[in-house]
């Protein structure tokens, strides 16, 4: 072989090594200084229309606008919001594949399936997008305006009062189990197929009391139609400010119990990547239209940081385990 020949191949072989280094510097971990290069998703583990869609598209809108890529919603409803969640869980870790969680994928299906097909491990923390909490609603014909008449009501004649869920497991029968075992009441918990019947019945005083998100109550107490006796949470809400909440009333420990909504990564997701987006959401969040429309359904939206974040998601399903577990409900096949 002679020299020209070898110069060439040597040429060449160079050009392919550094051709190669360029696509391992592509396709390697996402950094925050060439984060964002392409669209990012956020799984929502709901139909569109709901809460949790809302609070993704109006942060998406304005997450995009800040770095300068598109944002898609896109939704994967289903299992108790395991279908989206495992997508998320199963994506690479580069934040380009983000999940619209709320309470149920963590702090509470954990402990209602055996069979889950993600760990909590697999999600880090991102931002919180939103808080919102539970008020007690009673049919204007119960004989209680107060909490304190209320118990006093349901010792005096037991096994009256009727209490709405959404079904063994949900949100709304959780709450009711903790608000019995504080109470010293035992409320009769009636199933419902939907939140519609359930406020369907409650309206027409089929049940007396029904566990209601605060944006769907607090017209209904402004009508006349309910009442609401206290609400959880650390203040009064905006939306219905003449409700005490349980804390007010000397039933602390009805006061962490609400519902969380916030963007999770695949764990393993570079943490200034993490931190960008944390960033860029909580500018959202300040954002007026963003706000209003989020205090508009009866949530508040603190911005934290991730660990912050992460501190609240270890604090609530604190709370949802200790509910949870005595009551040894499975919902694995249902």
């Amino acid at each position: 072989m002679n020299e020209k020949k070898k110069r060439g191949i040597t040429r060449r072989m160079a050009i392919m090594a550094i051709a190669a280094l360029g696509v391992i510097g592509v396709s390697g971990p996402a950094s925050a200084d060439t984060f964002p290069n392409k669209p990012i998703r956020i799984v929502v583990p709901y139909a569109p229309g709901g809460f949790t869609d809302i609070v993704a598209r109006l942060v998406g809108q304005k997450v995009s606008q800040q770095l300068g890529q598109p944002v898609i919603v896109e939704n994967k409803a289903g299992a108790s919001t395991m279908i989206g969640a495992k997508v998320v869980a199963d994506s690479a870790p580069d934040g380009y594949t983000l999940l619209m969680a709320v309470t149920t994928t963590i702090s509470t299906n954990p402990f209602l399936f055996k069979n889950l097909p993600y760990k909590p491990s697999d999600f880090a923390p991102v931002a919180l997008a939103g808080l919102t909490p539970f008020v007690l609603a009673a049919h204007p014909t119960v004989k209680a305006d107060t909490l304190a008449e209320l118990i006093a009501l349901g010792k005096s004649q037991p096994d009256t009062l009727n209490l709405a869920t959404l079904g063994p497991g949900s949100s709304t029968h959780l709450v009711g189990e903790l608000f019995n075992s504080l109470s010293g009441l035992k409320l009769n918990m009636v199933p419902y197929r939907g939140a519609n019947l359930a406020l369907t019945d409650l309206m027409a005083g089929h049940v007396q009391l029904y566990f209601d998100g605060i944006a769907t109550a607090a017209p209904l107490f402004r009508s006349g139609k309910l009442k609401g006796i206290a609400i959880t949470g650390d203040t009064r809400s905006e939306a219905a400010p003449d409700v005490p909440t349980f804390t007010e009333l000397n039933m602390p420990g009805m006061q962490p119990v609400g519902s969380w909504y916030g963007l999770l990564a695949p764990a393993g997701t570079p943490q200034e990547v993490i931190k960008l987006l944390n960033q860029a959401t909580n500018d959202a969040l300040r954002d007026p239209e963003v706000s209003a429309r989020i205090a508009q359904d009866g949530a508040t939206a603190p911005t934290l940081s991730p660990a912050e974040f992460g501190e609240l998601i270890t604090a609530h399903t604190r709370t949802w385990k200790a509910i949870i577990e005595p009551l040894n409900i499975n919902l694995d096949g249902r």
